[in-house]
């Protein structure tokens, strides 16, 4: 395969000596562009992917447009140079520029085709670099909706490519060193992406998924979060990294809860409302999964069979033991949802964080400040409150990333857009050109260290008793240097 960074790295010099103001007037074109062909994408999206028209308009084009209109709005604002004062020389002044890295590879995946790749193709030209992009076998009509609207726009030639194929062109076009990767998919898969940068080495972005949990408190408006919790667990098939995996339900209402979120899971119709398997191997993960849970003798209340060969039946599993189960420690990606309870809050915290990935969570109850309280300590890089925690995906200006397992490196926000560019600090004095030789220059002696033991007690100190004495202190000292031997 050749390489299409030579090409790349023309256009993005040129694109580069653009202001960010010009570069979001020639992006631009593509949100009409995209809003024009909605109903088009959207069946495009529905037919390869699998997902409902509705979850394919909302989640995939309304999201790609909401987020391309807030990134060219804030982008001049955010990517500016920023001024600072020096707090140990004021007599000296900085800038902050941000520079962008040059070639992102972004290796997209197929249960969010368009609108993952959005959020991170976008940002990243806007912020002066040129894109690769590499979509998943799977859904490369999908993706290639972004070369189409960005087609229209007036960009060098090679700033944006989109380059077909599977895994092992991901690796190859790894291996031909990019200046930064961006990677959306599984734990293992982030792993070996890791690995393959960390070679030469390329700085890299990860979202590797999650065990999302729902906290349930006793106060809850149990109609109102069986909804939820329904809809979080199973939309686009269950097939997203932040969908519902585990419900922790307060000991006294659990069965009430779950008597409520059975009715509502068997009656999501599978015709319109649930999303089909687009990946083959899923299947097998779920046969996986729900063969461990029934070995270990759990409850399947609902669900746990197939409804054809790319659909599986929006499925609860529950009973003591689950948090060994592998639908409790590992992600099933697919319309599958574990349910145990908590008898305190403690226990509620402690049970979501017995998982190694944390991307988003949700917790519901009438206390807001119980609710903060219980937030503040998950481990999560998003946390609802009386929502799904998914539905922060769909706020260009929240950050959206997560820890441990999950990955780190965030899109959307100004984080994501930060993210595609690298700070570059420019310092000079702010008077004169050059000004006197510095006191921490060559030759060391007894004076320079005493002047500099003086300026960090003084710099330590709070009392102004104490801050006066130590630059007395310093002045004599600079006074003996000086009269000494002149500085190199």
């Amino acid at each position: 395969m050749s390489s299409p960074y030579p090409r790349a790295r023309l256009a993005q010099a040129r694109w580069a000596q653009l202001s960010v103001e010009e570069r979001v007037r020639r992006i631009s074109p593509a949100v009409q562009a995209l809003a024009d062909r909605m109903d088009e994408f959207a069946q495009r999206i529905h037919e390869e992917n699998g997902k409902p028209m509705m979850e394919a308009v909302t989640h995939e084009i309304g999201a790609s447009i909401s987020t391309m209109r807030w990134l060219l709005d804030t982008a001049p604002r955010i990517l500016q140079d920023r001024s600072l004062s020096l707090s140990v020389f004021p007599n000296r002044k900085a800038r902050v520029q941000r520079v962008p890295w040059g070639v992102v590879l972004v290796i997209g995946p197929w249960n969010v085709p368009l609108g993952i790749p959005v959020s991170q193709v976008i940002p990243a030209l806007l912020a002066g670099n040129a894109v690769v992009l590499k979509p998943s076998e799977l859904t490369p009509r999908s993706a290639g909706i972004l070369a189409e609207i960005l087609g229209g726009c007036d960009l060098p030639a090679g700033l944006f490519t989109l380059i077909e194929g599977a895994g092992d062109v991901g690796a190859e076009l790894i291996a031909q060193r990019p200046d930064k990767l961006m990677f959306t998919g599984s734990v293992a898969t982030g792993r070996e992406v890791m690995a393959a940068a960390a070679r030469h080495p390329i700085p890299v972005t990860l979202e590797l998924g999650g065990v999302d949990a729902m906290i349930v408190c006793e106060d809850a408006d149990l109609e109102f979060t069986a909804s939820a919790a329904a809809w979080g667990s199973t939309f686009n098939g269950g097939q997203v990294c932040a969908s519902v995996e585990r419900l922790i339900v307060h000991a006294s209402i659990r069965d009430r809860f779950q008597s409520l979120l059975v009715d509502k899971l068997e009656r999501i119709d599978p015709r319109s409302d649930l999303g089909h398997i687009t990946a083959p191997r899923q299947r097998q993960i779920y046969e996986a999964h729900l063969a461990d849970a029934r070995d270990r003798g759990l409850e399947i209340p609902t669900g746990g069979r197939f409804l054809g060969p790319r659909q599986l039946a929006p499925t609860l599993v529950a009973g003591p033991g689950i948090e060994q189960a592998d639908v409790w420690q590992q992600e099933t990606f697919g319309p599958v949802v574990a349910l145990t309870e908590f008898t305190d809050d403690a226990h509620a915290i402690a049970l979501h964080n017995s998982v190694s990935s944390g991307l988003t969570a949700s917790v519901f109850t009438a206390d807001v400040a119980r609710a903060e309280r219980i937030a503040g300590q998950l481990r999560a890089g998003l946390v609802s409150i009386n929502d799904v925690g998914a539905t922060l995906y769909g706020q260009p200006e929240l950050p959206w990333g997560g820890v441990g397992a999950s990955g780190f490196g965030r899109s959307h926000g100004e984080e994501g857009l930060l993210d595609c560019s690298w700070p570059r600090v420019v310092e000079q004095t702010r008077v004169g050109v050059f000004g006197p030789k510095r006191p921490w220059w060559y030759p060391y002696d007894h004076h320079q260290q005493a002047l500099m033991a003086a300026f960090g007690r003084g710099l330590a100190a709070r009392a102004p008793a104490q801050r006066l004495g130590q630059a007395l202190r310093a002045g004599r000292s600079l006074a003996a240097m000086l009269s000494r031997r002149p500085r190199l």
